[in-house]
């Protein structure tokens, strides 16, 4: 597996109970999820420098071989026998039905006050990850990440709702411009701007605080964000993450060990690990 984000970690888990070793190749992001949250017979190792194909081998690979080659890490430690290769390394942001607001050849930092894409990093010109800007009946949901996916894009949707049927109001082009430049130099843009680790509670507070100031003028009951049940429910499940992580870190330990790193591949054999 190559990349170290929540889709490997969650193919990993997926593919346990039928590989016989996994491996997680990672630059060591700061995103990461902990490597203890691996499956038991998976371990984290360090970044791949390229792959070096072995000589002798022919056209066409019997069903069941390993692929005919090396992979070298940065480490300067040369793995052998992998059987598959799965890419992981995040997605690119594009919408192809919004073709004029798309420049691929145009540097992040160069993004103009209207385009949307430039190399995929980011959508650029949106107010609180939803409204487009410069014509705010354009709106996204789902674009943040590191997130509760489900009840935060809900809480979105519930914003565009209320943006749309004029029950709020959204801030002037102005401000809202003003405010997407302080975020744009607080993460620097790229990846870490659509980023809510750590800040997704924030962000739902200062979210219905701002639908609900509109639902107030117009006499409408206030909607909930998270709830203390959900609050609840989430220390819960961080607390057994935890505790979890705590207990496998000692067999991690080992399964590094028996790694099997050399430079000759003709008599290594991956170790039993489930």
């Amino acid at each position: 597996m190559i990349g170290g984000g929540v889709s490997s970690m969650d193919i990993s888990r997926d593919l346990g109970p039928f590989a016989k070793m996994i491996f997680q190749s990672t630059r060591n992001g700061d995103a990461d999820p902990p490597a203890l949250m691996l499956p038991d017979n998976a371990v984290r190792i360090g970044e791949i420098d390229h792959l070096e194909l072995l000589s002798g081998t022919g056209d066409t690979l019997p069903e069941g071989d390993p692929l005919p080659l090396i992979l070298c890490l940065k480490s300067s430690q040369r793995l052998c026998k992998i059987h598959k290769i799965i890419v992981c390394t995040g997605y690119q942001i594009v919408f192809p039905f919004l073709p004029d607001y798309h420049d691929d050849s145009m540097p992040l930092q160069d993004a103009d006050d209207t385009i949307l894409v430039t190399n995929g990093t980011q959508v650029h010109n949106i107010h609180r990850d939803i409204f487009y800007i410069p014509d705010p009946t354009l709106a996204f949901v789902g674009i943040p990440y590191f997130n509760t996916t489900f009840t935060l894009f809900e809480f979105q949707a519930i914003a565009v709702t209320a943006v749309w049927s004029q029950t709020a109001c959204l801030p002037s082009t102005t401000e809202m411009r003003r405010e997407y430049l302080v975020k744009q130099k607080q993460t620097g843009g790229g990846r870490k701007f659509h980023s809510l680790k750590d800040k997704e509670k924030e962000y739902v507070r200062d979210l219905m605080a701002w639908i609900n100031d509109g639902r107030n003028a117009h006499g409408l009951v206030p909607i909930e964000g998270h709830t203390a049940a959900w609050f609840e429910a989430m220390d819960k499940l961080w607390d057994e993450a935890r505790a979890a992580m705590k207990e496998r870190k000692e067999q991690q330990e080992k399964i590094i060990k028996r790694i099997p790193f050399s430079a000759d591949c003709t008599s290594v054999e991956l170790p039993h690990l489930n």
